[in-house]
């Protein structure tokens, strides 16, 4: 539930303390973690600060029951409309490229993708303690306002990959948890998929074909200690390259 004394509170404090500091305050204050999140994802949404920030009151308890791949996948949600706001993105850590015109995107906690000829990755952070990092994946020159409009994706070729921390266990259990969270988020909003499991390197995962009303391909990936998110259009040959390449270091044996 979206609470909007909970909204101004964070957008106030948000600049001042820790996400995870706010969290545990708000819960103490009787704020389940889910409506933190939804909360959370709109104080970022829109970040203008207020002067005056009320008492907030105690919320209803009832939502702290939700599992943890509810309170997840909300996250991400939020996430799709963050990303859609960009900061100035910085080009992230590549490996030389190869003969091929391939190179290496290494992420901000060492996971890798390898990139297809002419292509970067430009990386921004949504959080203070910069553990939610989004990286585009676009040709070389592209324009980061183009991130904004996700019916360019297909055309230009972007990929998107959002990396979050997991409140899923990086084993069998945790990846069925993650992948029947997907199917319900899906088939809530109506939409046609076809969903699959993946396998990605060592790490197991779930792809979502969406086909109407807005066709898009989603892939979501569980790895050591967070959940690998990666948005396109469609499922096309650089979407092949990309999400297919991913290595998380602390995942591999």
């Amino acid at each position: 539930m979206m609470h909007p004394e909970v909204v101004e509170y964070l957008r106030e404090n948000l600049p001042k303390f820790p996400v995870d500091d706010l969290r545990r305050q708000l819960r103490e204050e009787g704020v389940s973690d889910l409506d933190f999140e939804q909360c959370l994802a709109e104080a970022l949404r829109s970040p203008k600060l207020t002067q005056n920030t009320r008492r907030i009151q105690p919320a209803s308890k009832a939502a702290k029951s939700m599992l943890a791949s509810g309170v997840l996948l909300i996250l991400l949600v939020g996430l799709y409309a963050l990303s859609l706001k960009p900061a100035t993105p910085r080009a992230g850590r590549a490996d030389a490229a190869t003969a091929t015109g391939e190179s290496g995107f290494v992420g901000a906690h060492g996971w890798v993708v390898r990139l297809p000829k002419d292509y970067v990755g430009l990386s921004e952070f949504k959080d203070s303690s910069k553990r939610v990092e989004i990286v585009h994946f676009c040709k070389r020159g592209t324009d980061p306002t183009n991130f904004l409009n996700e019916g360019l994706f297909g055309e230009m070729g972007i990929v998107r990959l959002t990396v979050a921390p997991s409140d899923f266990p990086a084993n069998p259990t945790g990846a069925a948890s993650l992948a029947d969270a997907v199917a319900r988020r899906t088939a809530g909003h109506g939409e046609k998929f076809v969903l699959k499991n993946i396998q990605v390197g060592a790490l197991s995962g779930v792809q979502v074909n969406v086909q109407s009303p807005f066709p898009r391909v989603e892939a979501y990936v569980l790895g050591q200690s967070d959940v690998y998110f990666f948005y396109a259009s469609l499922e096309d040959d650089i979407w092949r390259d990309i999400v297919p390449s991913l290595r998380d270091a602390r995942s591999e044996n």
